[in-house]
């Protein structure tokens, strides 16, 4: 973690450190609102993927000069996607350029109290969907999250050889725009390969693929669909809102007998709208999750991500306050899984 903070210091990035359990740390970055870690005694390098630049500080520093996207951690944008960050469906891969004023975009931020408080104003040009362009204030409050296990009768005997760390985000957005714009906050939370993740479902359905299909990569298993993670092959997929259950999970491969388990917890709604669409299915609307997995030439990680509630002129909402949790546990794969079965209906099976 100290080398990771000595790069952000070489680079004249400001951050905060906040504490989110017993031994757990994560940094907040201003430029572009990363989340990067959680870092403990054993996890030093912190859980979240980050590029491996960041053990050489003058690459790092190019990615920060640059204003490039990919620097680690956890990160919210404003989707959708096809409406802001690709300027033509039918060419999607040639014209997607995630705008600078979203990421790294021009935060405030400040400490208040146990809590770290973002801030984000900008101006969003509108492709595809609809053309014109919207206002946007994002207000981004983080703070720990309590284990969500912690009222049950099991809870020592779940939580044996376990440690848990947690923090919460309330997104706060508003969009304004005289045209028929939608937006929702976009929590992209990068992953380490390789590991599986499991999407809870109360009907399992597979998912529409984005890019190249995800094929044996995903599966039905239990009472949902689970996902190879390996970043060597890309693809990016999504799921409907409607058999979702608001909670998703990724389990890491155990190494040196030791394991991490992630766990995202967000305000499903299938009244919303939800309003990504793939690129070439024009008005194929309602996906809450979607799900990314590297072919290695962006860094080899991988992506979960949960789309919020939708506010833009159409839907008659000009605002939506929501809140995402990020449970993480490590130890033993057994135990982990467990866990999982409590809070995913899934023990990940070998």
């Amino acid at each position: 973690m100290q080398e990771i903070l000595d790069t952000f210091n070489y680079c004249g990035m400001r951050y905060e450190v906040m504490e989110i359990g017993e031994g757990w740390k994560i940094v907040v970055s201003r430029h572009g609102g990363h989340v990067f870690g959680p870092f403990s005694e054993q996890y030093t390098d912190g859980l979240f993927w980050i590029p491996e630049s960041v053990k050489n500080p003058a690459e790092y520093k190019k990615l920060i000069e640059n204003q490039i996207w990919n620097t680690g951690g956890d990160r919210v944008w404003i989707a959708p996607e096809i409406q802001f960050n690709i300027r033509d469906r039918y060419r999607f891969r040639e014209t997607l350029d995630t705008p600078k004023t979203i990421d790294p975009g021009e935060f405030s931020m400040k400490r208040d109290g146990e809590s770290i408080i973002l801030k984000q104003s900008l101006d969003l040009e509108s492709y595809n969907t609809v053309t014109g362009k919207a206002h946007i204030e994002f207000e981004r409050t983080l703070l720990k999250a309590l284990n969500p296990l912690r009222k049950l009768p099991d809870y020592d005997i779940l939580m044996k050889s376990v440690s848990y760390c947690g923090f919460e985000q309330v997104l706060d957005l508003t969009a304004e725009s005289g045209q028929q714009i939608y937006a929702e906050s976009w929590d992209l939370l990068q992953i380490r390969p390789r590991g599986c993740l499991y999407i809870p479902m109360y009907q399992a359905v597979r998912g529409t693929d984005h890019y190249e299909p995800a094929g044996d990569h995903e599966y039905l298993a239990g009472h949902g669909v689970a996902l190879r993670i390996t970043g060597d092959s890309r693809y990016k997929i999504a799921y409907k809102s409607a058999v979702l259950t608001g909670r998703f999970g990724y389990l890491a491969d155990e190494k040196n007998g030791e394991s991490y388990l992630i766990i995202i917890n967000y305000p499903n709604n299938p009244s919303a709208m939800y309003s990504e669409e793939p690129p070439l299915r024009e008005g194929d609307t309602g996906y809450s999750v979607h799900i990314y997995n590297d072919d290695g030439n962006s860094g080899g990680f991988a992506e979960m991500e949960c789309n919020m509630q939708t506010v833009g002129r159409p839907t008659g909402l000009s605002r939506s306050v929501d809140r995402v949790a990020k449970w993480i546990y490590t130890g033993k794969r057994e135990c982990l899984g467990r866990i999982a079965d409590v809070l995913l209906g899934y023990s990940f099976e070998a």
